[in-house]
């Protein structure tokens, strides 16, 4: 998206790296939506239930519906991808996601929705179009990631998952199978590298490297070592640590103290006394004392939660995990009785 121009051979290259994997030409595709063209809405509807009637599932519908009424989701002009419910309450008793059966006068519900940007939507279907690939479906990875790696009692008391990605930060409240806040911060663990390099004069891919093998919180041993890297021309480039450390750790502290504010003015009012922080992303999680520098920073304790899956359970693959989690439960929603198969294939990734 930084060089709109070569969309389109990018994705050309991901169908053509995606086909050679799979060994058969793809003709139909899911599209994942990234953070930054989609915003949520959200929202809280109440509606009377007959005497002597028990909660059926048209009236949990019935009261979702009513949520997007009251927010005009159909006037907005966006693309809806996702209705969630971050929880149901029977009268005035406690919230629960399973409402369906209970005896009560009363069902409110406070509901999320996902947009996406239309013209993200446009782009895409001109792209595929012109590749004469059929898109089944657009989806929200912000989503996925959020469902997949935080577990239901964690996402009961409401939790925040910070996504340290390459170019941004993307920060989720999450409640019951709902983001209720999300935001994206445009700095990354890509800024770390750009200033190395700058900083110490050495191309991209040596600043990468360094960056990588940094340790937030060094012990005695590493606190006087050097950090090495190739030049790119079969040359050997190596620093001292503290003159690596100027650099990055001041460039760190900016992005703690964005990801800092952004969740003490803005997220703060949708999470609870008992909510947890959860750290993933390929930019920061991956490097030692990197987590431990975040929670300093926030002053909270802060997990990296791990995907259920034996050969892409890293914190890089979260987002791409997340989605893939979301095709297979749309298709097994629309083919429930062909659905042992997609539940075989779907465990492939566990």
């Amino acid at each position: 998206w930084n060089t709109p121009d070569q969309l389109l051979q990018a994705v050309c290259n991901s169908l053509s790296a995606a086909e050679i994997e799979a060994n058969s030409k793809i003709r139909e595709v899911y599209v994942g939506i990234p953070g930054e063209y989609v915003h949520i809405c959200t929202g809280e509807a109440e509606i009377e239930v007959p005497e002597g009637e028990e909660i059926s599932e048209e009236m949990i519908n019935r009261v979702q519906d009513m949520v997007a009424d009251k927010l005009n989701i159909a006037g907005m002009g966006g693309y809806v991808l996702h209705r969630s419910p971050a929880w149901f309450v029977v009268d005035e008793g406690k919230k629960t996601m399973t409402p369906l059966g209970v005896h009560g006068a009363k069902l409110a519900a406070a509901v999320s929705f996902v947009v996406a940007d239309p013209q993200f939507i446009e782009d895409m279907k001109e792209i595929f179009g012109a590749l004469n690939i059929t898109i089944l479906g657009f989806l929200a990875p912000t989503l996925g990631e959020s469902l997949l790696l935080l577990s239901l009692d964690d996402r009961d008391h409401g939790a925040l998952l910070i996504d340290v990605g390459y170019l941004n930060t993307e920060i989720s409240a999450v409640e019951g199978d709902a983001i209720t806040f999300h935001t994206v911060l445009p700095m990354g663990g890509c800024q770390l590298t750009v200033d190395l390099c700058e900083g110490l004069g050495i191309p991209m891919r040596a600043a990468e490297q360094i960056k990588r093998a940094y340790v937030f919180n060094p012990d005695e041993f590493e606190a006087d070592q050097y950090l090495e890297a190739d030049d790119g021309e079969g040359g050997h480039l190596s620093f001292p640590r503290e003159y690596v450390a100027e650099i990055l750790e001041d460039t760190m502290d900016s992005l703690c103290e964005e990801i800092a504010l952004c969740v003490k003015n803005d997220a703060a009012p949708h999470l609870g006394a008992r909510s947890q922080l959860f750290l993933t992303g390929g930019g920061i999680a991956l490097m030692r004392g990197g987590r431990e520098h975040l929670a300093a920073c926030l002053n909270r304790p802060i997990k990296v939660p791990v995907a259920k899956s034996a050969k892409m359970n890293s914190p890089v693959f979260a987002s791409a995990l997340g989605l893939v989690d979301l095709i297979f439960d749309s298709i097994e929603q629309q083919t429930p009785k062909d659905s042992g198969g997609i539940k075989k294939l779907k465990g492939l990734f566990k």
